[in-house]
């Protein structure tokens, strides 16, 4: 696949690292970006070629620093109800394969929104997290005030969002908004150790208790424990946990096959 503001690159292990690719721009997301975003996740879905998603950002200073203010100041109501920010990072939160974002710098309104439809944070120690769309007239658009408080509480999330305050990788590491926080020279080794891991579980079993997961942010919990028990069964009847099972009893790295 080409891109006009993504690298990507897919190594024989099936890591893909999506970059965005604008350091001129601090990597601001653009309609192209967030086209972009939904086409490659729509295809990454279903592509064998593709185990885990690495997102992060070209050179040192920017994960991806929010919108294109350019681009905003001439935005009209009408089109921001096309909600492409939404539809980009849904198709990142419903991506069947593990998504982790490698947050180098300043991840900023859209590019913290981006960080956060992502199942992994690892962030440097030179990463600044931050809403600061109160402070432009606006709100987050791409999700953020749903899924923020969701992930580090109904207080914090205000903290962040109404106030704009911005929160550091050590910080974000410490209140759960990041997975970990390594040394900016650590960061993709980091989270291509994660990948790693990720690559060694079952495949269909990362894929459903992701979205089993998932589903617990917006349903019961008697449903959600329905629905627990209904996909346990359901992999149950895979090869691979036969596989899984065999292995840990014979001593051995098990060889998943997602089937």
């Amino acid at each position: 696949m080409e891109f006009q503001n993504f690298k990507l690159e897919i190594d024989e292990q099936g890591i893909a690292v999506f970059t965005s690719n604008r350091p001129e721009k601090m990597n601001a997301l653009d309609d192209i970006s967030w086209k972009e975003i939904y086409e490659f996740f729509t295809w990454a879905n279903t592509a064998d070629e593709v185990k885990v998603v690495i997102v992060t950002g070209a050179g040192d200073k920017a994960f991806a620093a929010g919108a294109d203010l350019n681009v905003l100041k001439t935005k009209t109501s009408v089109q921001a109800l096309g909600g492409a920010g939404q539809r980009a990072l849904n198709a990142i939160e419903h991506c069947y394969k593990p998504v982790i974002a490698a947050v180098n710098g300043y991840a900023f309104g859209g590019g913290c929104e981006l960080s956060l439809a992502c199942d992994f944070r690892v962030c440097s120690d030179n990463a600044m997290f931050a809403l600061p769309e109160t402070g432009l007239g606006l709100l987050p658009g791409a999700g953020g005030t749903q899924r923020l408080a969701r992930l580090i509480g109904l207080g914090r999330a205000k903290d962040v969002i109404l106030l704009g305050r911005k929160i550091g990788g050590p910080e974000a590491a410490q209140i759960g908004l990041a997975t970990k926080c390594v040394p900016q020279a650590d960061l993709m080794a980091e989270a291509r150790k994660m990948a790693g891991k990720l690559m060694a579980k079952g495949p269909i079993a990362i894929r459903v208790a992701k979205r089993v997961v998932e589903a617990s942010m917006s349903s019961s919990e008697e449903i959600g424990q329905l629905l627990e028990m209904l996909a346990l069964s359901s992999l149950f009847s895979t090869e691979d946990k036969l596989e899984g099972v065999t292995s840990f009893l014979e001593k051995r790295s098990p060889e998943y096959k997602g089937r």
